[in-house]
């Protein structure tokens, strides 16, 4: 089933300070190739509510959560309560109710063997609006900083630097309190997480923000509102 678009908060975990198991600083770099043996630690000044986890581009074929509702606490309490839904190389985890605690610990296992594990982005977030009564398309597009040259003897080599997600997200039909609420956050202009069609295809969901200013205008016969948004991925 083709899920409404949901928006959700910022990357929860880019405040937190991250450790691997043994119990070293690590540092993940969002975008790029992250490689971590079994798995990881966040830890937060102050509890944080987490009811959605995203993890693009991964090789990880099961998840095990622990959390810690208080810093005074000596262990990780395991925590089951989620649906975990793979999308070519995409996870999105859904928690039946959000999870507050002030530290998870995360554990892994691949696909194959090792105890490598792989991943591009991992964002921990809590929802903020989920889009069920408007009628919503996105066009999706992409940006490529590539090319490629030919060597002195003929060969075709090619390159890739970075390539990002980006689109024209319309959302119709919305009513003035929805379209306020819309409007309050994309003045932030922060990136955001957008889950476009829920477990059906990952592959555009992502941290979005605005690429230039949201555009409304309002149906004088029903008065309903359409917004159209230039997004961009981080």
């Amino acid at each position: 089933m083709i899920k409404p678009i949901e928006i959700l908060k910022p990357n929860i975990l880019e405040g937190a300070l991250l450790f691997d198991l043994q119990g070293e600083d690590i540092s993940l770099n969002q975008g790029r190739k992250n490689t971590v043996s079994g798995g990881f630690r966040a830890v937060f000044e102050a509890p944080v509510k987490v009811s959605r986890m995203l993890i693009k581009n991964t090789d990880i074929s099961n998840i095990q959560i622990g959390v810690k509702t208080s810093a005074e606490a000596a262990d990780f309490t395991p925590f089951a309560d989620f649906d975990l839904v793979k999308s070519g190389r995409d996870i999105l985890l859904s928690f039946s109710a959000p999870a507050e605690a002030c530290a998870f610990e995360f554990s892994f296992a691949g696909a194959e063997s090792s105890e490598n594990i792989f991943f591009y982005n991992f964002i921990l977030t809590d929802s903020l609006l989920l889009l069920d009564k408007a009628l919503s398309s996105f066009t999706p597009s992409g940006y490529l900083r590539g090319g490629y040259h030919y060597t002195a003897g003929g060969t075709l080599i090619t390159w890739k630097e970075f390539s990002k997600n980006s689109g024209s997200l319309v959302l119709e039909n919305l009513p003035a309190a929805l379209k306020q609420k819309l409007e309050s956050l994309c003045d932030e202009n922060v990136f955001l997480t957008f889950i476009f069609y829920g477990s059906y295809d990952l592959s555009q969901s992502g941290e979005y923000a605005l690429t230039s200013p949201l555009k409304a205008e309002l149906s004088r016969s029903g008065g309903l509102w359409t917004l159209r948004l230039e997004i961009t991925e981080k």
